[in-house]
């Protein structure tokens, strides 16, 4: 990124930080777009750490309704595993779009309740002691652009880094 796009999306961010700390609104809906943009700049200033974290929110926040609703703890943990799984995933290392966020929300979401109903039904204990051990070993089929399943293929080792994966994992709790 050249110097003088990474003062534009510094610019750009402390706006989006400026409006998120005025925000007066209790509407979940417009402090999650507020989060989804800071993501976007941050994700293109390469900060993956804090630009993951602000999708978590965002995307968290725009669901609201259901996060109000699970009483588990590791529905959190597990969400947020995912999401970063999904943008690391990603050529751009960015959500491009609410709908997009969405998508890959609830696709975490279904396979949250898949894994709780199966947990449900299963005639073994899940004694469930180290659970974000237990997230990494999850995946889902996320419906990356061809152009990031080619990188994949092409770049084995260096979009799946799983250092860099429990890094920015670990830096959101």
């Amino acid at each position: 990124m050249s110097k003088s796009s990474d003062d534009r999306y510094r610019k750009a961010l402390h706006v989006c930080l400026d409006r998120l700390t005025n925000e007066s609104s209790n509407e979940p809906d417009i402090v999650a777009i507020r989060f989804f943009r800071i993501g976007v700049v941050l994700g293109r200033l390469g900060e993956l750490s804090e630009s993951i974290r602000c999708f978590n929110d965002a995307f968290i926040l725009r669901d609201v309704a259901f996060e109000r609703q699970i009483q588990n703890e590791g529905w959190r943990q597990f969400h947020d595993q995912q999401m970063a799984t999904y943008i690391l995933g990603k050529r751009n290392k960015y959500i491009t779009s609410l709908a997009e966020g969405d998508m890959v929300h609830d696709l975490i979401k279904q396979r949250w309740k898949q894994l709780m109903q199966e947990l449900e039904d299963s005639e073994f204990p899940f004694l469930g002691k180290d659970l974000p051990a237990w997230f990494q070993t999850i995946r889902i089929d996320f419906p990356w652009e061809i152009e990031d399943v080619e990188h994949l293929i092409l770049n084995q080792g260096d979009q799946f880094d799983h250092d860099i994966l429990l890094e920015c994992v670990k830096s959101i709790h």
